[in-house]
């Protein structure tokens, strides 16, 4: 295993039926089984789909998928609050070629949060977004509730994305209560800069995260690096100050192992919603790390 290697190992859950690729429940079925025959599919992890179209994913799924050989499907399943429709979707979900891995959910208090996640903590592993305000008070309730967090890194508007201040401040109160996260959205670039926020002929642009940027800082953050550290790292926009070897990888005076980057990924740094896989893969290729 490679620095890259580890660093990107199960990285991206594909939400092409998000904004801003919006597909259609067909195309992205197809999509996803032809990325799992990718020679690039060690990067792939879950597909991302909510429950009220999980009826609708049944039958893109079996229309589409599979032969004995193919790989297991597994889903990241996103609740609607409602547990009587959510649970009728997930029971009807096709078995023996698919398993639900996760759940997500968007909490708007800690206290709506302790409610919808009662009945899962038995289940999958469970991820809860919060509004920026309350994501660091509502930490302890999902250390409580052994859930996890969720944070969005980006969107269709510039104001969607939050601070490199703000996300180092979650990367850290995330490390301290040994909180596993997961990212979602912005994070189609590998390394941060000014890009379309869309795929409009005439999108506006904003400075956007890169996922190198972020999962490295996640890295320091596991470590118990200060906020200069992780800040400085989410904000690098040169892709020549990664320097990735065999062994490790190098930035800002610091290295990261093999290990410590395996380690930091499987407790901690779990993955990343994107509704693009081939975007993040071919810039990593593009620049030589793969």
């Amino acid at each position: 295993m490679t620095a890259i290697g580890a660093l990107m190992s199960g990285l991206i859950d594909y939400a092409g039926l998000f904004p801003p690729a919006s597909l259609d429940m067909m195309s992205a079925v197809r999509r996803y089984r032809e990325y799992l025959t990718h020679e690039d599919r060690w990067i792939l992890g879950k597909f991302v789909v909510p429950a009220a179209r999980l009826k609708e994913f049944s039958a893109a799924f079996n229309e589409v998928c599979c032969g004995e050989r193919e790989p297991m499907w597994r889903l990241s399943v996103l609740l609607s609050g409602d547990r009587a429709s959510d649970e009728e979707a997930m029971e009807g979900l096709t078995r023996g070629a698919v398993a639900i891995d996760s759940v997500e959910i968007k909490a708007p208090s800690a206290t709506q949060a302790d409610r919808l996640l009662h009945d899962w903590r038995a289940g999958p592993a469970s991820y809860v977004e919060f509004a920026p305000a309350e994501a660091m008070a509502a930490l302890p309730l999902l250390a409580r509730l052994a859930a996890r967090a969720k944070v969005r890194l980006g969107g269709v508007t510039a104001e969607a994305i939050p601070s490199p201040e703000v996300v180092a401040e979650f990367l850290a109160a995330c490390a301290r209560a040994k909180l596993a996260f997961k990212a979602t959205a912005g994070l189609h670039h590998a390394v941060r800069g000014m890009y379309p926020l869309t795929y409009e002929p005439q999108s506006a642009r904003a400075m956007m995260y890169g996922f190198v940027n972020v999962f490295l800082a996640a890295v320091l953050a596991y470590r118990g690096e200060d906020a200069r550290a992780l800040t400085g790292t989410l904000e690098e926009r040169k892709a020549s100050a990664f320097v990735f070897g065999e062994d490790n990888v190098r930035w800002h005076g610091f290295d990261a192992g093999v290990d410590e980057i395996e380690t930091a990924r499987r407790e901690f740094a779990i993955s990343y919603g994107s509704c693009s896989f081939s975007e993040p893969v071919e810039e990593a290729n593009g620049h030589g790390w793969l």
